[in-house]
């Protein structure tokens, strides 16, 4: 007989017994929201790593480097070939230190490559390796209910659709996995100071940096818990950083020393090279992030004409219908539970700064989603299962857990599932298209190619050619755009014109190979292998007129020439000297 106020045995198995049911649903749940994730083809980088490990990129890469896509040493080599485009900045750098990351994908691609959804299931494994984490630190900061609600929030979140459907993303759930862990001992360490756990958490920080520098975001929460600390001097708080604050600067040393990081990239802005791109980028897209984050409004949702204002309207009365029942929630907790979700709250925000680098994407939330998952599931606890009956001011908390309950129960797993097949549909289009356009081509390997217009995965067209990832022995693409006319000049020119409201390619945030401080001027010429490029007319967002003019007759040479549409890439049968054709998407 057990003693008294004891549970008894019974009680614990059945406790058991519920905690392996519920982990099982949840792990269930995902693999139904996630299953047309995880039957995607390649993706994007997914070609070019492939390409890399057969040994059959344009520069030689190694185990540990297969997120390193564009450097000094090789960018002219990838100009001349014609995989960087004739407008790509002159300086572009685009080096990601993945050590880790990057070795299991050499060993994926290497072992089994032509099966895509083998190495799905193994991003699929660190999903739930990262869900198992993540319920350790809610277990461990609050009420077992609690800890439930929030993992499954954040189990079948949207952030984890693209890290699983796009095997090169997966770095983003190996940093979570080891960074939550690390996070854990941290938390662990700064409860009782135990020299074990500060070492367990300076340990795992590191791992998860070689993962990949997504786990800087974990700073966030360090420093959200040291802010909470006021009761400690600043030295003790700094000296209690360092278990994340030793591996941070190893890891950006060691990046800094071997070159890694971005430049001439108006998709990446690199803060530590250029803060200024960064700073003035950065408030734009922490409004995006943090609406996706707390209201599943998906980044794609808003353009890049949409005005600033309208995002901080959207948030601001979104912010402060929250903010009253968030505080009258956080306010009846317990002080050990109540400084935990404050540091969680504050370091949800403070997590997304080195997010802030890219264009905003859901993929960017998944850490950043640890504090905003454990603050809805507290809130929707409170609601759903109040310790006694609300009184007068229960309405507002009522409304907000709908909202919020709808958000992140319902409409957050459906987009986590649509989004998921469109990124399947979208990519088996791709590869389709690359099938015929390969099939098209009587000797792919040694071709060359003249793509008059190409559309968003122009980069990665020449690595889906070929099975083992070899490209044409030269790629050139003229534009990225929509609507384009093409005049037939002379024998060995061709001039191509935009609309006035578009350019020949594509600008701005969203322009992966040219940054916004490096434009193109009118009279602007660009030599390349095998071709001169002119600028010969500015519009609203760029170059909508350049002539081309070729080293060889364009009958008489041996180069193909093709169009990319929205159905799939076509001859572009190219007009006689002196006659224009338009080409429509």
């Amino acid at each position: 007989m057990s003693g008294a106020g004891q549970p008894s045995p019974e009680a614990g198995v059945t406790t058991g017994k519920r905690t392996v049911f519920a982990l099982l649903a949840t792990f269930a749940a995902g693999v139904l929201t996630f299953f047309p994730a995880l039957r995607s083809p390649y993706l994007l980088d997914d070609y070019l790593h492939q390409s890399m490990v057969d040994g059959n990129f344009p520069c030689k890469r190694g185990p540990f480097d297969l997120y390193d896509f564009v450097n000094d040493a090789d960018r002219t080599i990838m100009i001349e070939r014609g995989i960087l485009p004739w407008w790509a900045d002159p300086e572009l750098k685009v080096r990601f230190f993945r050590p880790l990351s990057s070795l299991l994908l050499w060993i994926d691609h290497a072992v089994a490559g032509t099966y895509p959804f083998l190495l799905h299931l193994h991003s699929l494994a660190w999903w739930v390796a990262a869900v198992l984490a993540v319920r350790a630190l809610f277990r461990h900061s609050f009420s077992p209910r609690v800890a439930l609600l929030a993992m499954v929030i954040y189990a079948l979140a949207p952030c984890h659709t693209l890290p699983l459907a796009w095997l090169a993303n997966r770095e983003v759930l190996v940093c979570i996995t080891f960074g939550t862990l690390a996070l854990t001992a941290y938390v662990r360490f700064r409860e009782g100071r135990s020299l074990r756990h500060a070492a367990a958490a300076t340990a795992l920080f590191f791992v998860s940096m070689l993962g990949g520098e997504y786990a800087l975001a974990f700073g966030g929460y360090v420093l959200a818990i040291e802010l909470g600390r006021a009761h400690e001097s600043l030295g003790q708080r700094m000296t209690g950083m360092l278990p994340f604050a030793v591996p941070a600067a190893g890891y950006l040393l060691v990046r800094g020393m071997l070159h890694y990081g971005t430049a001439g990239s108006g998709f990446y802005s690199d803060p530590l090279s250029v803060p200024g791109a960064y700073l003035a980028t950065a408030p734009r897209r922490l409004l995006i992030l943090l609406e996706d984050a707390w209201f599943s409004i998906d980044a794609t949702t808003w353009s890049s004409s949409t005005p600033f204002w309208l995002l901080a309207a959207i948030l601001v009365v979104g912010a402060a219908g929250l903010a009253r029942p968030m505080r009258r929630v956080i306010a009846r907790l317990e002080p050990a539970q109540r400084a935990t979700a404050t540091w969680m709250l504050r370091g949800s925000v403070i997590a997304l700064l080195p997010t802030l680098a890219v264009v905003p994407s859901a993929r960017l939330l998944g850490v950043s989603y640890l504090g905003v998952s454990a603050l809805v599931a507290l809130l929707l606890d409170h609601a759903w299962f109040p310790a006694q009956p609300e009184e007068g001011k229960g309405e507002l908390l009522q409304l907000a857990a709908i909202l919020l309950g709808f958000a992140h129960l319902v409409h957050g797993p459906a987009t986590s599932w649509l989004v998921g097949r469109q990124f399947r549909d979208t990519g088996d289009e791709f590869s389709e298209h690359t099938k015929w356009f390969a099939k098209r081509l009587s000797d792919p390997e040694n071709a060359d190619v003249v793509l008059v217009r190409g559309l968003v995965g122009q980069f990665f067209v020449p690595f889906a050619l070929d099975p083992h990832g070899k490209p044409p022995k030269r790629w050139r693409i003229l534009t990225q755009t929509g609507h384009i006319l093409l005049l037939r000049t002379d024998a060995r020119s061709v001039r191509l014109t935009a609309p006035k409201d578009q350019s020949l390619f594509t600008t701005g945030p969203g322009n992966l190979f040219r940054s916004l401080d490096r434009p193109f001027r009118v009279g602007d010429e660009v030599r390349v292998p095998g071709m001169h490029v002119t600028i010969e007319e500015l519009g609203e967002d760029g170059p909508r007129q350049a002539l081309f003019e070729f080293d060889e007759d364009i009958e008489a040479s041996k180069t193909v020439w093709f169009v990319e549409n929205y159905d799939g890439f076509k001859d572009a049968n190219l007009p006689t000297p002196g006659f224009g054709k338009p080409f429509d998407p």
